[in-house]
């Protein structure tokens, strides 16, 4: 059977943050475990895409159960990240069906809204592409069928994964999802002490 690959993006400086946003503490975790752990609870498959500190995030997630590659294009984007994960799957996985494109700095997220992509995308919504949307507003974690891996390939740096969702709107499913956390990621000192509140 094909698999869904989850790939968590986190490679990212965290310049807004000030310090690394994924080895932030949160409970008795880090973000990026959090994270991790929640898409690892979905999918067989999980490939985490490292960057800036990649040395000192990897041994964080040895036992989690998931396989950590280096994005060395990092400081160009979040697309070349995309990028080097779907590379990275197509080696020791098998035949790949899709990827759960997941954000590194989103712990919010509840299990429900994950297994909703997950169910729509396996399921007959018949859609290459499908994105979780709270209150009309498009969020992440989105599927995009193996499909489309070539053409998120030749993705110029300055372009985002949207040029390829938005081009195809008739092959696009939104979901509609009672989470917020969908929307909420952590780029600010004030975003992550809102989400500590929700913790508490």
């Amino acid at each position: 059977m094909d698999s869904i690959v989850g790939i968590v993006l986190a490679a990212g400086l965290s310049t807004r943050m000030g310090r690394p946003k994924q080895l932030l503490p949160l409970g008795e975790s880090t973000v990026i475990e959090v994270v991790v752990k929640q898409v690892r609870a979905q999918l067989d498959h999980v490939i985490v895409v490292l960057g800036h500190m990649a040395d000192e995030i990897a041994p964080v997630l040895a036992t989690c159960g998931v396989r950590c590659v280096v994005n060395e294009r990092y400081r160009a984007g979040m697309t070349t990240s995309v990028q080097c994960g779907i590379a990275a799957s197509q080696e020791g996985i098998g035949a790949v069906s899709g990827y759960l494109i997941c954000l590194g700095d989103q712990p919010g997220i509840g299990p429900g809204a994950m297994r909703a992509v997950v169910a729509a995308a396996t399921g007959n919504c018949g859609r290459g592409i499908v994105i979780p949307r709270f209150r009309g507003r498009r969020g992440h974690p989105i599927f995009v069928n193996a499909d489309y891996a070539d053409e998120i390939a030749r993705l110029g740096e300055d372009q985002g994964l949207n040029q390829v969702t938005r081009r195809h709107p008739d092959d696009t499913a939104q979901i509609d999802v009672e989470d917020e956390g969908v929307l909420a990621d952590l780029d600010t000192p004030e975003d992550y002490r809102r989400e500590l509140r929700r913790l508490r």
